[in-house]
């Protein structure tokens, strides 16, 4: 059983593949009380967490941080003991990932990291579906462009896991040289695509040039606009490609218009499946 879940790495590939797998129950979470605790914004995290929670038999408790004492005098460990008397989970979004392993010391029951500054696991979870749901097997070729953040961060450890997936990071010097994850022999990192074959890429990702915890940073968008994904670049890869982007987008800079809004962009699915992928992870969890 998975108690809390922080990164992908918390996971073996059979538990992943089997979390992908697993057949909801609708009824699992019946007297179930998870709250959901948000310090930055929402949309597709907050809705799919609560819609799928409450579709599982589950009541969502919605903890608005500005409104708890946590955002006036209260301690950090007290509030969380405080949750811990009332609650029987927890979906978690911070600007700080230290904070989830702290509120583990505090609160008993599962916590799931709702993206903090280092992962974005349930956003993996959800792609990773929809990429064995649109090719049918995770034997594919994903390519990465533009920053390497939070998302990429839990794609990487995907790909750690389930060594059939090719991954290929296109990002500037400037970018990827300090970074120092782990990364296995079936991911590499690039400053152009002059060395690989575009026709057997099967997915371009990106995400928005500046996240979590960036400040606005003119130099960095302008390092990375060469990395934008664009028509040209996704006419030289396979026929069956497609595009996918977690949201939310700053169409024109990281991906064209003409890109996001054409067939090959599958975005909207993506995001369905958000809550599909999250549901399948508490059934794992409440099983």
């Amino acid at each position: 059983m998975l108690f809390n879940f922080f990164n992908i790495s918390d996971l073996t590939a059979e538990k992943l593949t089997e979390i992908l797998s697993i057949d909801v129950n609708k009824k699992i979470l019946k007297n179930k009380n998870i709250g959901l605790l948000f310090e930055n914004y929402s949309t597709r995290t907050r809705l799919s967490f609560s819609v799928g929670i409450q579709n599982m038999g589950g009541n969502c408790v919605d903890l608005r941080f500005s409104e708890l004492n946590i955002s006036r005098q209260e301690s950090f460990e007290d509030t969380f003991r405080a949750f811990n008397c009332y609650l029987d989970g927890l979906i978690y979004r911070t600007t700080d990932h230290q904070k989830l392993i702290d509120a583990a010391h505090y609160f008993d029951k599962p916590i799931i990291n709702a993206l903090s500054d280092v992962s974005h696991p349930c956003q993996i979870l959800g792609d990773l579906l929809t990429l064995k749901e649109n090719f049918g097997s995770l034997e594919i070729h994903i390519l990465w462009m533009g920053d390497m953040n939070n998302v990429l961060y839990s794609l990487v450890e995907a790909a750690n896991i389930l060594d059939q997936i090719k991954l290929t990071i296109c990002s500037p010097t400037q970018i990827s040289s300090p970074i120092n994850w782990k990364m296995n022999s079936n991911i590499q990192v690039l400053t152009n695509l002059d060395s690989i074959d575009l026709e057997k890429v099967n997915c371009v990702m990106t995400d928005v040039f500046i996240s979590m915890n960036d400040k606005d940073n003119d130099e960095k968008i302008s390092l990375l606009k060469p990395y934008c994904v664009t028509s040209e670049l996704m006419f030289k890869t396979a026929s069956s490609s497609i595009f996918m982007h977690c949201l939310p987008a700053k169409v024109g800079l990281e991906v064209s218009e003409e890109v996001f809004r054409s067939s090959k962009s599958i975005v909207w699915r993506q995001a369905y499946n958000r809550m599909v992928a999250q549901q399948k992870l508490l059934q794992f969890i409440y099983q």
